[in-house]
């Protein structure tokens, strides 16, 4: 009888891990005359020599701690640890993450043994099902890991892709246990990073945001493009960058023999160099941008480059380089250097240079005031190294292009330190030179950084940026308001009086609003009043229109106002209510007249953006003491018509308003800016290249800090939570919608021949009788009031929704980060809004009253989850108006009201109910000149006489007189 023949191999089993076992055992083969047995045996010490006896001491001693008793005693060393240091995760996150990282490091160590030997694991048999032992192979050379988005009818999706061998696959195709990757009888070991990264899009899953590019780009994209390659193809919106290139030249030493002169191309923010292509694609911030390279320019740039010295003829590989004694010889680099200056090409690398040394002597500058013309200060001045002045022109290009030092003539470096580019570095660049003249508008001076004991000097001339800035704004600037500044930033106690005029008492930050506007508007400043929605904006910019008129005395001021058309009610009844005797006329529609406004007495004009841009030839004639722009992000485009009409204006105040002066990008400030402090940023293309592409594209922090500075005195925002002690709990306020000229000529023809049947039958059959007919009435007239398509008519369908418009407006732009509850009585006005909300991208709950309860527990519970993203929630009004807690929502929206206040006021107070921290804020939208409004201050005159509330649609009818109802429908 034959000797058994016994072999020793691994046995690979990873689903082990989920055990906190080791994912490897030994494993015995015996071959005898009967067949061939297995057995597995769990690795130890022992074990180790005894089935790999001729294994080096290390290598059995690196098996040995990848068995299940060294494993079992590392969980409880990472128990004992855990307890040690109080960490913040639980213990079972702590030790499974630090248990899998030892496990993963101890395989590898063991692939890396100089030893032999043999794998085997365990799959199923696709013949017959059973369970079937053979070999395997466990590569050494982890995978490599990228992603590819890709858009499919459900949105974007991300796709991991593997490369095992020579191609990429996807991930898909593979089976995966851990860290390990498996695929028929082959395993790959992925990399920490790799397995962490899958863990973590396990956890968050991507296609969350498939209908939300901007989400997927800041909480995906971003998580993954440190790390990884991902192929965007033409999934996202690509920008095409077809602009003239800036020339630029980076200098750097080699082997600190020879100085190195690399051409580069600045294409609007997007650097590129090498070989030519006629494309170079770029991903910033899930964003691509394609920029198409030109040719002839890069090759003419090329060309003077070569033409710069006669050892540059031989170097054909599109870099140049000179030995140090040859850069040197006859000032060769130092002619070079301001020749290209001049030619406005941007030298990069200059602080990196080691040969050209350090200049030993400091900046020495001289900023003096000469005059001031208007609003522009202009400033002598001067930048010395030593003996050697270096020229505004020079020094504004260095600045501009990055540069922080300067090449002297002795051939040393003048080093512009991070002191005095804090204190000049924003003049200049902001600044305009006329020969040695710096001319600047005085507001930036109101930006630049503030320095201690600034007002220590009277000097004129001191060399020291703080007392010069402090001493300029004395100067062009009365120190009387200097002071006021001062104590506004500083002092709680009011500064100007509210104008008695004005019939309302201001909450303190609203008080603080109006001192603002008003002391920048004594300076010729404007101001952007950028408070969220809800905080009296409006209000605040009253009380400052009428001490603009409270200040002028019998002296006739006019106010402009534009606004969307949906506002322009809004800004009239504000008006009568807050400032009765500042007359407004509105001037919009076919019937607009200034000749009237002028004879009207009315000190304030209201119109829309799209009116002023047809009559800008008429209203630019006006000098307007103050202009006013609603929602100023509509100009946020500077070449647009309707932004070139709002500049033509002429105007001694200027104000803007707006919940979100920043919609899409930092470009989105300049227009409003340049409308409020007139070329305090330059041109456009200064503005993008010095913030906005460095900000947005970049996310460059130094940008927003300088940026931020410049804007604060000018930009004034306040959320709910900074003022929640000066806010009620509760905010109740009526939001006044506009219909468009289609829309009302439906509601009044509709309301003609409902008038005309209604009262047909009271005077046959009597009120009593005709309460169906009166109800069915007014819910025709207030479908119209939501939308004309509820009605279902096919001639209707087509009019627009102003509410919805309205609504939008808001859900899109200003309450964008603000859980918003959105109420509707009728449950086809829910889908009108989230077919909306849909095709702008916005994510939304919804239930009426079809909605099973567990179905709206469950959309309950996600709303009000911590880390919910979906930020709306459609409710139907009877249905959402008891029983739920929805504290989340700090915003309600109730746009089609009733009669029935009380139940209006419980759908309120989902919100405002015991749990909830923030202020609530609740607006009823209601469309002007309609039965929606007669219907509001019928109510009021009811509650006159009676406390209690109608409770119910037929006690309403009861109420109801018929001079009411000749009131509702005239």
């Amino acid at each position: 009888m034959s000797k058994p023949e016994r072999q020793t191999a691994l046995f690979l089993k990873p689903n082990r891990l989920r055990q906190r076992w080791s994912p490897v055992e030994a494993f015995y083969i015996t071959k005898q005359a009967r067949g061939v047995d297995f057995a597995r045996e769990a690795l130890d010490a022992d074990v180790a020599r005894k089935a790999f006896p001729a294994w080096p001491r290390e290598a059995q001693e690196c098996l040995a701690v990848l068995g299940d008793e060294a494993l079992t005693q590392l969980v409880q060393q990472l128990t004992r640890t855990h307890a040690k240091q109080k960490a913040g995760t639980s213990l079972t996150a702590y030790i499974d993450r630090s248990f899998v990282r030892q496990v993963h490091q101890l395989f590898f160590q063991l692939l890396e043994q100089e030893v032999d030997f043999s794998w085997y694991h365990q799959t199923i048999n696709p013949k017959t099902g059973n369970h079937l032992t053979i070999s395997c192979k466990v590569m050494r050379q982890a995978p490599e890991l990228r992603f590819k988005v890709d858009k499919t009818e459900a949105g974007l999706e991300l796709i991991p892709l593997v490369k095992v061998e020579t191609e990429f696959e996807f991930l898909s195709e593979f089976q995966r246990e851990y860290f390990f990757l498996f695929r028929e009888n082959s395993y790959w070991l992925l990399s920490m990073t790799d397995y962490q990264t899958l863990q973590w899009l396990a956890a968050n899953d991507p296609a969350v945001y498939a209908d939300d590019p901007a989400g997927f780009s800041e909480h995906v994209l971003k998580r993954l493009e440190p790390d990884y390659t991902i192929e965007m193809g033409a999934v996202l919106n690509k920008d095409i960058v077809e602009v003239e290139p800036t020339h630029a030249i980076y200098l750097s030493e080699i082997s600190g023999s020879f100085l190195m002169l690399t051409p580069r191309w600045n294409y609007d923010g997007f650097w590129v160099e090498g070989e030519f292509k006629l494309t170079e694609e770029f991903n910033r911030n899930g964003q691509v941008y394609v920029v198409k390279r030109n040719r002839a320019a890069e090759q003419a740039f090329h060309d003077k480059l070569q033409s710069l010295h006669p050892n540059f003829a031989k170097q054909l590989n599109g870099v140049f380089n000179l030995p140090f004694a040859e850069a040197k010889k006859k000032h060769w680099f130092l002619k070079v250097y301001h020749r290209l200056l001049e030619e406005n090409v941007e030298l990069l690398g200059m602080e990196l240079l080691r040969t050209f040394r350090y200049s030993p002597f400091p900046p020495e500058t001289q900023c003096d005031i000469i005059k001031t013309i208007g609003s522009s200060l202009h400033i002598q001045f001067s930048l010395r190294f030593g003996g050697e002045t270096i020229p505004l022109a020079e020094l504004q290009k260095l600045l501009l292009a990055g540069v922080k030092s300067v090449l002297l003539k002795d051939h040393s470096i003048g080093v512009l330190t991070e002191e005095w580019l804090s204190r000049y570095s924003a003049i200049i660049k902001h600044g305009k030179i006329k020969g040695a003249e710096l001319i600047v508008p005085q507001w930036i001076l109101l930006g630049l950084k503030k320095e201690e004991n600034s007002d220590s000097h009277e000097s004129e001339s001191t060399g020291d940026a703080a007392t010069e800035g402090s001493y300029a704004l004395r100067r062009a600037i009365a120190r009387e308001w200097w002071e006021k500044w001062l104590h506004w930033q500083s002092a709680e106690t009011a500064l100007i009086p509210v104008p008695s005029i004005v019939k309302a008492v201001l909450r303190p930050y609203q008080q603080k609003g109006f001192e603002w506007i008003s002391l920048l508007s004594e300076i010729d400043a404007g101001a952007c009043l950028a408070d969220d929605m809800g905080l009296g904006k409006t209000l605040q910019t009253i009380c400052f229109l009428a001490h603009r008129q409270e200040a002028a005395g019998t002296d006739l001021r006019l106010s402009l106002i534009v606004c969307p058309a949906t506002l322009m009610h809004n800004w009239r009844m504000e008006l009568e209510k807050f400032a009765p005797t500042l007359r407004s006329y509105v001037y919009h529609g076919s019937s607009r007249d200034m000749e009237e406004f002028r004879s009207s007495g009315a000190r304030v004009l209201i119109t829309s953006y799209g009116t002023l841009r047809s009559d800008i030839e008429t209203l630019q004639v006006v000098n307007w003491d103050a202009v006013v722009l609603d929602e100023s992000h509509t100009i946020k485009n500077p070449s647009a018509q309707i932004t070139r009409a709002v500049y033509q204006l002429k105007a001694t105040a200027r104000v803007a308003l707006s919940g979100t002066p920043v919609m899409n990008n930092t470009f989105d400030l300049y227009a409003q800016l340049q409308f409020l402090v007139p070329g305090l940023f330059g041109q456009p293309e200064f503005f993008r290249k010095e913030y906005a592409h460095p900000i947005d594209r970049e996310r460059n922090e130094e940008k927003v800090q300088a940026l931020k500075q410049l804007t604060a005195p000018f930009v004034l925002r306040r959320t709910k939570q900074q003022v929640a002690t000066d806010l009620p709990p509760k905010t109740e306020s009526v939001m006044w919608c506009e219909m468009s000229p289609d829309q009302k000529t439906i509601y009044e023809e509709t309301k003609s021949q409902i008038r005309d049947s209604i009262f047909l039958n009271i005077q046959q059959e009597g009120i009593g009788k005709s309460k169906l007919s009166i109800l069915a009435g007014m819910q025709k007239l207030r479908q119209i009031c939501a939308a004309p398509a509820l009605l279902k008519d096919s001639g209707l369908v087509q009019a627009d929704s102003v509410k919805i418009e309205v609504l939008m407006q808001e859900l899109q732009h200003t309450l964008r980060s603000n859980k918003v509850l959105v109420f509707s009585q009728f449950k086809g006005m829910l889908h009108l809004i989230g077919k909306a909300c849909q095709q702008a991208g916005l994510a939304y709950f919804h239930f009426d009253g079809e909605t099973p309860p567990a179905k709206r527990a469950e959309l309950v519970e996600q709303f009000q989850a911590p880390d919910n993203e979906v930020n709306i929630f459609l409710i139907s009004l009877k249905a959402g108006n008891t029983g739920l807690t929805l504290t989340a929502a700090d915003y309600v929206f109730l746009v089609d009201p009733w009669w029935n206040t009380a139940v209006q006021q419980q759908a309120v107070d989902r919100a405002y109910r015991i749990g909830q921290t923030k202020n609530v804020f609740a607006y009823q939208m209601i469309c002007k000149d309609t039965i929606e409004e007669k219907i509001i201050e019928l109510q009021e005159r009811k509650r006159a006489l009676s406390q209690t509330l109608v409770p119910d649609d037929e006690s309403f009818i009861k109420q109801l007189t018929e001079d009411d109802l000749q009131y509702l429908f005239s």
